[in-house]
């Protein structure tokens, strides 16, 4: 019952609500990247994925939003990125590869879906060009954005 009522209390106190993102970065044997351009963020490629519902780990999450937005099932290998950037939510990267499904853009929310080069990403979507050098830079580490960086 207490449970039950703390649930409900936090439905109206959005102070510890923070919203979770989860995407999956899988790329080709050409080295083209997996991305999809939603029908409501403008023209920008994005990796595929979503909100990480109640009582879902980040990692599901991301399997079952790619699966909704491209068609495709992937399996997450490990952690790439956490973005935590801003004090409402927080965002995960996950480097992954597809295993089976067919291409198809999830109707009505994504207006495209697929496999595209890093000089295309580079030229038409900043943002995401900017994640992925960051995941490049790292390597094999898990980056994480949110503290601000320091200079000498």
């Amino acid at each position: 019952m207490i449970r039950g009522a703390v649930e409900f209390a936090a439905l109206f106190n959005g102070r510890y609500q923070r919203g979770e993102g989860a995407h999956v970065l899988a790329v080709d044997e050409d080295g083209r990247v997996l991305v999809v351009r939603t029908t409501y963020l403008g023209p920008y490629w994005m990796l595929p994925g979503g909100r990480v519902e109640r009582n879902e780990a980040p990692h599901v999450a991301a399997v079952r939003e790619v699966r909704e937005e491209t068609g495709l099932l992937v399996t997450v290998d490990d952690l790439a990125l956490l973005d935590a950037r801003t004090a409402s939510g927080v965002s995960y990267v996950f480097r992954g590869h597809v295993v089976g499904g067919e291409l198809k853009p999830q109707f009505g929310e994504i207006a495209e879906v697929g496999w595209v080069s890093r000089s295309e990403i580079n030229a038409t979507s900043t943002s995401l060009a900017a994640l992925l050098r960051f995941i490049d830079e790292a390597g094999e580490r898990v980056v994480y954005l949110g503290i601000p960086r320091q200079t000498p």
